[in-house]
């Protein structure tokens, strides 16, 4: 998942889980300071959810219940608000709710259940008959007492009016209690989700940046020997795998640049070999010469021929040297075509029978890919890699009936190509080395057989060059069976 959707997946998830957590919570404090209320103030809260959170409400329900039931009692007998001991028990009930009563007949206080209010007795509302029994109350005082006011006739029909005043200081401070705690809890409610959620996110964001970190400074210090995990599909993950990818391609390139470190002194040691050898039979056939050694004429020629010999073979050796080196660093150019190879390795065949007969061995073209099989080709090269192969075998062969065939198959959409001789094969544990440049089965180097080991090196780079490729398959004392493939033109 991208990290983009992710974080935005994230953000709405938490924004849901903090809205729900934070209704949650606020209902249940709300609750609680509801109850707080409800006792302080005898609320009749049977719609409590409705009530909290709207002032006006809270305020219109205080000692609601005991107003209904003064109402309903003035109904029953008004003159019960002229009897004292009943207005004293009456205002005790008030008194539980932070209030107090007032009653009035006509214009003189009979009763007041609490001292020192004379500036509030003068502010009481006048008698109005058809507006004060609603219950709905007047603020006064700075917002600090509420007055609900019942006017009613005595039985004589006397203007009656009892007044329920509260105190509503304590509800103002319950009030900013709840504020003030929902505020605080929201706070931390959230400030804890968005936390979680970021700790979450941020951990599988920085966990493998940390890890990149680390790898960073391994490469720094040259280790490559580690593995950083992708632990996500997201852009992340991504990243880790590229790194990783490209970690494997450097120690991939340091391990390469070492075997070319090792192949070059491998390489310089072989052609100082190769090279030294011959130089050395040169030099000493001169000095004999110098000496007087060959004090005839055939002595002297056969001197002569030796010397001629040993600096062919260095020519061809710096030959095929400077030829691999080329394609090595691929500045040889080729001239590709489409060719039948049937007539054409039927001509390479026929070309080497005349000078095999002389040396006892017979070689055979076998064609089983029919009369056509087309491929794209430089003829040249491929000359070269049919003469390689087969020189090899001649210089090889060990046996006094020598046999060399050259197979033409197809399979699928290649050609294949194979070159099988009956000669003393090739070593099992030589035959991954033998494309390999300066490779020689017989470690010893000798001039018998001569060759500068450097054949089936440039056969391989030739056929890569062609798309194609080329393996051995031998046994000792059982004959080399070189192969290679190239794509069939269709």
């Amino acid at each position: 998942m991208p990290i983009k959707i992710k974080l935005i997946m994230s953000n709405i998830a938490m924004v849901i889980i903090s809205v729900v957590l934070s209704a949650m919570l606020m209902a249940l404090i709300g609750n609680h300071f509801t109850k707080k209320i409800e006792i302080s103030y005898n609320l009749d809260t049977q719609k409590r959810n409705d009530m909290f959170g709207n002032p006006y409400l809270q305020l219109k329900a205080i000692n609601m219940k005991n107003f209904n039931e003064i109402k309903l009692a003035i109904s029953r007998n008004p003159d019960l608000l002229k009897n004292n001991n009943y207005l004293i028990g009456l205002n005790q009930l008030f008194k539980k709710g932070n209030s107090f009563i007032v009653v009035r007949e006509g214009n003189n206080i009979i009763f007041q259940g609490q001292d020192g209010i004379s500036d509030l007795i003068n502010k009481l509302p006048e008698f109005n008959f058809n507006m004060s029994d609603r219950g709905s109350g007047v603020i006064v005082d700075n917002n600090d007492l509420i007055i609900k006011q019942m006017d009613f006739l005595y039985k004589d029909n006397t203007q009656g009016t009892v007044f329920i005043i509260t105190d509503t200081s304590y509800f103002y401070k319950i009030v900013r209690e709840y504020l003030v705690f929902s505020i605080v809890s929201l706070i931390i409610v959230i400030s804890a989700i968005s936390g979680i959620f970021t700790f979450f996110t941020s951990r599988s964001i920085i966990k493998p940046l940390d890890s990149l970190k680390i790898g960073t400074k391994k490469i720094k210090d040259g280790d490559l020997d580690f593995e950083v995990k992708a632990t996500s599909g997201d852009e992340i993950g991504e990243l880790c795998l590229a790194f990783d990818d490209m970690r494997k391609k450097l120690k991939e390139s340091i391990e390469v640049q070492a075997q070319y470190e090792n192949n070059r002194k491998e390489l310089i040691s072989n052609i100082s070999h190769d090279l030294k050898t011959p130089i050395t039979s040169i030099k000493g056939y001169v000095e004999g010469i110098k000496d007087g050694v060959p004090d005839t004429p055939e002595k002297m020629n056969k001197y002569i021929n030796t010397i001629y010999s040993k600096a062919i073979s260095m020519d061809k050796l710096i030959d095929e040297l400077f030829l691999y080196s080329k394609l090595d660093l691929n500045k040889i150019t080729y001239d590709f075509e489409v060719v039948n190879i049937v007539p054409y390795l039927s001509d390479i065949v026929e070309e080497f029978q005349f000078d095999l007969e002389k040396k006892n061995i017979d070689i055979e073209f076998i064609n089983v890919a029919g009369k056509t099989a087309k491929v794209l080709i430089d003829r040249q090269k491929i000359n070269r890699v049919m003469t390689n192969i087969i020189g090899n075998s001649i210089k090889y062969m060990d046996k006094p009936n020598g046999k060399i065939k050259v197979k033409l198959s197809k399979s699928d959409n290649d050609v294949m190509v194979n070159v099988k001789d009956n000669g003393k094969g090739i070593p099992k544990d030589d035959i991954p080395f033998i494309f390999d440049r300066f490779y020689r089965a017989d470690s010893s180097r000798n001039t018998v057989t001569g060759g500068s080991g450097l054949g089936l090196a440039i056969c391989m780079k030739i056929i890569e060059e062609h798309n194609g490729k080329i393996w051995a398959d031998s046994s000792e004392d059982h004959g080399a069976s070189i192969t290679f493939i190239l794509k069939e033109v269709i």
